[in-house]
């Protein structure tokens, strides 16, 4: 019996490819070692069952699906895309960024996101999932009640607005199909040993078409690439650049599989959160830490020196009345922040641009 996958079209997988795949499935759910997986595989060679790198090789060339490598800076200051893509050296810390045999000295191995967006689109099961946003929440959303992120005010301004891409504006709206998909973007730094002297940074997707119990699911949760490390990238917009481009191109709209009417359609994605820790969204944004003296990327509380100390570390309390030190603000009201809005963003943006020496765009 020949069982079918619909993929953008058809292709067979047979009862031989399910007998490999259905072990490895069971070493990716449960978390088997390598060594487990090469155990049971010697203990069940007569029923077929393949090694580790038999396996994997078998599968990646069933997916059809292969990850994009770019070279990078051998200390992860930048990769190599857009504006730095034809550079022989980092523009950062100066090392080449070939070796003596002419190859990439470090390379960045981005996991494209659009074909396993399409893939989810043509499984039954998942399309089917993947209608919340415009079924289940739509039928019980009530006016003036949170209960979801498609209930903030940033995705219901979305709604019939015109998707613009650069400086054209295209026929569709954002969301205008039931279809499309809302994504969310994070990343956070991590020490992948025990010394913890490397740091590396996951770049990850959140599908929240997906209902709420499901969508932050490890097996629901779509990792795009690492960045190696060994500290924290001084450009992360270049690594992000590949998902940039694919997330254009899902705006514009591509085409995809609909597993449910069985037919082809202008699939659209967007991005309507991106989030992280303090030190994330301070990459991501371009902005001071939390040792910045306006820290915090929600409000413009400023922050104030520890007194008769050498210690160079600020701390932000709400009240300043017992401060040895004249402040601007003696006290802040927590209802009451001085927050944030995007033009105050890119009016800072400006003066850092516009800043003559880099010392003085380190004091904006």
């Amino acid at each position: 019996m020949t069982h079918w996958l619909f993929y953008a079209g058809e292709f067979s997988i047979s009862d031989h490819d399910l007998d490999i795949l259905r072990p490895f499935g069971m070493k990716i759910r449960n978390n088997l070692t390598a060594s487990t997986f090469h155990e049971m595989s010697h203990n069940f060679s007569k029923a077929g069952m393949e090694n580790l790198a038999k396996t994997r090789s078998h599968v990646r060339a069933l997916s059809r699906f292969e990850p994009v490598k770019f070279a990078c800076c051998v200390n992860s200051c930048i990769c190599y895309t857009g504006p730095y893509a034809d550079l022989d050296e980092c523009p950062n810390c100066r090392t080449s960024r070939l070796n003596e045999s002419g190859r990439p000295r470090r390379m960045f191995s981005y996991i494209p996101l659009i074909p396993r967006l399409r893939a989810l689109m043509s499984n039954r099961t998942y399309a089917t999932q993947l209608q919340y946003r415009a079924d289940e929440h739509a039928k019980t959303r009530r006016p003036g009640t949170t209960t979801d992120i498609f209930d903030g005010l940033h995705y219901r301004s979305l709604l019939g607005e015109r998707v613009v891409v650069g400086n054209r504006m295209y026929p569709h709206n954002y969301f205008s199909d039931h279809r499309d998909i809302a994504l969310g973007f994070a990343t956070d730094g991590f020490a992948p040993f025990k010394k913890r002297k490397h740091t590396a940074w996951i770049l990850l997707i959140f599908n929240y078409n997906l209902p709420p119990d499901q969508r932050f699911q490890k097996d629901n949760i779509l990792c795009v690439g690492i960045i190696p490390g060994p500290k924290k990238p001084w450009d992360a917009d270049s690594f992000i650049y590949p998902l940039v481009r694919e997330l254009l191109e899902l705006a514009v709209g591509v085409s995809a599989y609909d597993a449910l009417s069985r037919s082809l359609f202008a699939f659209h994605a967007y991005v309507i959160t991106g989030f992280g820790d303090i030190p994330a969204v301070s990459m991501l944004m371009h902005m001071k830490g939390h040792n910045g003296l306006c820290p915090c990327r929600m409000c413009r509380i400023l922050g104030i020196r520890i007194p008769d100390s050498r210690n160079k570390t600020l701390y932000v309390p709400l009240s300043r009345r017992n401060h040895p030190a004249p402040t601007d603000v003696v006290e802040y009201r927590p209802e009451n922040l001085p927050l944030r809005s995007h033009d105050h963003f890119m009016a800072q943006a400006e003066e850092v641009e516009s800043a003559p020496t880099e010392t003085r765009r380190e004091e904006r």
